[in-house]
This record gives C-alpha cells, structure tokens and sequence, in this order.
C-alpha cells in the first residue's frame, strides 16, 4: 500500500510518500479498512512536531493520521457489526491513528457506518472534529435548549461543527470568525458572529452559560465574567498559555503536565468567581459519538465542511498549508478515488 510516512520529528519535510507493506490482517475486534479520505488536523502536525511524544504508537518512520472514511476490507473474530464491503468512518487516534495509508486496521469501535448521503471526503471531515465538539457540548456539559454559548473559531473544524450542533438542540449560539467567514459562520446557524482581529470578545460577551473555545487560543481568565454563575468554560488547549509557551517552559515532552497545572489553577479561580466551571476537552473515540455524529450528517443537523482536498502526494502541502492559519472548514486527503 501507499502511505504518508514521518522519518522523524520536525516540519513537512520530514514526510514522504512511499510504498509500504500493507496494514496487518484483523484481530479479534478489529477492522481492516480500506482508506478513501482521511482528513489532517491540528493534533497530527503538533504530533510530528514532537509535542505529544508521550502518546504511544510514534515508532519511526510512522505513518501519521487521526480519523477516516473508508470501506471495510477485513474483519477479525468476534466483529458483528461491520462486514466486508461496509462503508465506515471513524477516528482511530489522535495523530497516531496512521490514518494517512490505503489500509488502516484498528478496533472496530472506532468506527461507525458512513450515512449514505453524506461522501468518504465528508464522513472523514466530520470524525475528529466531531467527537471533540460532542466531547466538550454532550460531556463536558449538557447543552440544552434555550442556552446561550459562545464558540470560538467558528469557521474551523471543531468550531463550525460545534455550532451547528448548538443550533441543533436549540442554543443561542454566538462565534467568532476572521472577517472573511464571518457570513459563512451566520450560515451555519449562530445569530451572533464578530471578527476576532477587531472585536475583544471578553469586553463584549455577557450572560453566556457556555463557552467553547475550540481552537483553545483564549484566556480563560479574561472570559470567566462572560459567564452567568453556574457556567462553565470548555477549552481544547489550556485556558491561556499557548502551546509554544508550555513547551518553551516544559520543554516538548512535558508541556502537556504544565497546561494541566494551568487549567487546575483556572477551576479554583472559577469556582470562587460564581461557581463556574473550567474544563479541558480531549476528543476521545467514543463509539457513541461516532454514532451521534452519524445521525446529526444524516439528518443533515449538521454538514460537514470540507475545505481543500489533497492527493496523498502533496500531503506535505497541506501540512503546510494548515499551519498557515485559520481555515474555513477541514483540509482532506484523498487515497482512493
């Protein structure tokens, strides 16, 4: 099979594309999946990079990936829910799911079956940045009709799926967005949209029960009066140091132990501030969304947005490219036409 394969830690040019044996025959409870689109996220170019050496499978040369869509080639003993011949989606793991080949064979929970109206560039599209916004809105609160939340970075992968699923249980939903996204992020159902260049948006939120910062780049600090008493703050990074800075103090191996330590800081300070609540969220591949995910594409509760698209011969571009800044959408790569 064909495969992306990182020859070390470092930039896009330590990827390369080449011909590998292909993934091994399924266990019991496994699936081999032949790999249509696969789509790249943030976690898998911090994973290259060295910042998450702690997560296992990072054996060099690796084949990174998060999440999927594809066909079921294999299956192992004891699988009753998939067949041959299925087509699934799913998130194998974050940055180490080697995702980024033709076949990928991993525990068949981490897969549910694909809708039939929705494409293997989409399903694959709307995997991880699914679960991470399930993870935070259905688990680390139970968002609920009538609630008002703010999502950052409205126009990304986690963030445009975390608003259309907040319209979908009847939130008010408030995001921000770069200028040029600004309709695009009213498009897909939130009332209030600002430009987060031009507009301090810890000056200007009020009453909010929610905040789901989700490309995890805001100060907790700064928006715990956003919230009503009660409210709580979900974060995919640490609530105000940047990653870099962690790492810059902690080194690339250990940051992750000082973004915990922040985050423990920030829920003392908000329980005295009003009882609110601050929280890491982490996208964890639960069969469970995999399957929510499924019925909010099918019903068409929410789109997936698929940015750019790919060939795996120019996946050091789109490495690139998605390092360049914020995106509209979710950039794919696509391994089997």
């Amino acid at each position: 099979m064909r495969a992306a394969l990182l020859d070390g830690y470092g930039g896009a040019e330590r990827l390369r594309v080449a011909q590998v044996a292909d993934a091994s025959p399924p266990k019991r409870g496994q699936v081999r999946v032949r790999v249509h689109a696969a789509s790249l996220n943030p976690i898998d170019w911090k994973v290259c990079e060295g910042y998450f050496r702690l997560i296992p499978g990072q054996r060099m040369p690796m084949i990174p990936g998060s999440d999927c869509s594809g066909v079921v080639d294999a299956v192992g003993s004891g699988v009753t829910e998939f067949k041959p011949g299925d087509a699934v989606f799913g998130l194998i793991a974050g940055g180490v799911g080697h995702t980024f080949a033709q076949l990928v064979t991993a525990p068949a929970t981490r897969f549910a079956h694909k809708p039939a109206n929705v494409s293997h560039q989409e399903a694959a599209s709307a995997a991880l940045v699914g679960v991470t916004a399930l993870e935070a809105l259905t688990r680390g609160t139970r968002l609920a009709a009538q609630q008002r939340v703010f999502v950052s970075a409205g126009a990304g992968g986690v963030g445009s799926f975390a608003v259309q699923y907040a319209r979908s249980v009847g939130a008010q939903v408030l995001a921000s967005a770069g200028a040029a996204n600004l309709d695009f992020v009213r498009g897909l159902g939130a009332e209030t949209v600002f430009d987060y260049a031009s507009t301090d948006g810890a000056a200007q939120l009020r009453d909010l029960d929610v905040i789901f910062d989700a490309y995890g780049e805001l100060d907790a600090r700064r928006y715990l009066t956003c919230l009503k008493p009660g409210g709580v703050f979900l974060t995919t990074g640490s609530g105000g140091r940047s990653m870099e800075d962690l790492a810059g103090r902690y080194g690339k191996r250990w940051w992750l132990f000082g973004g915990l330590v922040d985050v423990m800081r920030l829920r003392r300070q908000a329980r005295r501030e009003g009882g609110r609540r601050v929280s890491m969220v982490f996208a964890q591949p639960r069969a469970e969304h995999l399957q929510h995910i499924a019925r909010l594409l099918e019903s068409g509760a929410v789109r997936a947005q698929v940015g750019q698209v790919y060939a795996l011969d120019d996946i050091a571009r789109a490495f690139v490219d998605g390092q360049t800044g914020h995106a509209r959408g979710k950039r794919v790569i696509e391994l089997h036409t």
